[in-house]
């Protein structure tokens, strides 16, 4: 019998109080898209994180390139 594997501290919490979402957590994650690629890779040119003086961390919207 396969020994069941001990979950650490984060990802404990994080059952509790990590992002909402619907589904397993802990299950196989579904292929995506080419739209749901398309669209990560926009949100990634498009923002940036930033962290400021107290730690904090946040997103913040890059300047728009062009003329």
């Amino acid at each position: 019998m396969p020994k069941k594997r001990r979950r650490d501290m984060t990802e404990w919490w994080l059952t509790y109080l990590g992002p909402a979402q619907v589904g397993n957590i802990r299950g196989p994650r579904k292929a995506l898209t080419d739209d749901e690629r398309a669209r990560d890779a926009e949100l990634q040119q498009g923002f940036e994180r930033v962290v400021d003086a107290s730690g904090r961390s946040f997103l913040v919207q890059r300047p728009a390139t062009g003329s």
